[in-house]
């Protein structure tokens, strides 16, 4: 086996040396309403810096234990003007629609993706070791909104521009070692049939799901956990996709803490909390 000399890789600006896996990853756990996801994030390693755009988290957050960091002016909620939103009975010329997206898309900007990123940012510096996005898919749909509005656009450098500003955010979390949890919805899976008529339709598999937002989400993270109410007060959880651990992919376990869930995931990680 050939080998190069750590003093001329040095010497060169290279190195071999590999150093041990980092308490770091970008976790997407998605479900149902009501089977554990935000219970679960929550019991990730404290500090915790939770942002919320969701409305389920009372009664959730009271239990959760440890640190747990909130923007003191209160959630991410948006209320968007009613000027701004799309009704089938708008009447309005094309362009006018298009300074109306402009106008939406500039408020969501500085009402929605400015303070979330700057308060994004800020925690990372103050020390958190988890964020939470309860859920990235407000998050994803927010970012969008804020670069073309709700406008169905086939503007390529708009949609990339989109694409860049999520995917920019979630680079942080490994930027800076740290854990962000992305709560993320699933949804009923539609399937393509053909009509009596020979015309294409869709409808819903009940036994087929995907999960809500952004779309490229799943090639960004180190873990994707779908979790499922089984019984009274017991959920479940499938892996499905594991980087560090990719013989777990298909299992299903019992719900667990985020510790015991990442000792059996990432068991190279012997500490999370610093």
């Amino acid at each position: 086996m050939a080998y190069i000399d750590p003093k001329a890789l040095a010497a060169a600006g290279f190195t071999d040396e590999v150093k041990p896996r980092s308490a770091s990853a970008v976790i997407s756990i998605a479900g149902m309403e009501g089977s554990g996801k935000t219970t679960w994030a929550l019991s990730g390693p404290k500090p915790l810096f939770y942002q919320s755009t969701d409305f389920g988290d009372e009664g959730i957050i009271q239990k959760a234990t440890g640190q747990i960091i909130r923007p003191a002016r209160g959630d991410y909620k948006l209320n968007i003007p009613h000027e701004y939103r799309a009704f089938v009975d708008r009447k309005e010329t094309a362009d006018e629609r298009r300074q109306r997206e402009g106008r939406l898309a500039n408020f969501v900007h500085d009402n929605f993706y400015r303070p979330f990123h700057d308060d994004y940012v800020a925690a990372i510096k103050a020390g958190v070791r988890t964020v939470v996005w309860d859920n990235a898919v407000d998050v994803w749909e927010y970012v969008r909104l804020s670069v073309y509005g709700r406008e169905a656009t086939n503007r390529d450098d708009l949609k990339t521009e989109a694409n860049a500003k999520f995917r920019e955010m979630v680079r942080l979390a490994n930027v800076h070692g740290i854990v962000l949890i992305m709560v993320n919805h699933l949804k009923v899976k539609f399937e393509s049939y053909y009509k009596a008529d020979g015309s294409l339709g869709w409808k819903p598999n009940p036994n087929e799901f995907e999960m809500q937002g952004f779309d490229k989400a799943p090639f960004l993270v180190t873990a994707s956990l779908w979790t499922k109410f089984t019984a009274p007060n017991q959920f479940e959880v499938t892996v499905k996709k594991c980087r560090d651990n990719p013989e777990m992919v298909g299992s299903a376990m019992p719900a667990m803490s985020f510790d015991d869930t990442m000792a059996m995931l990432i068991p190279t990680v012997e500490k999370w909390e610093f």
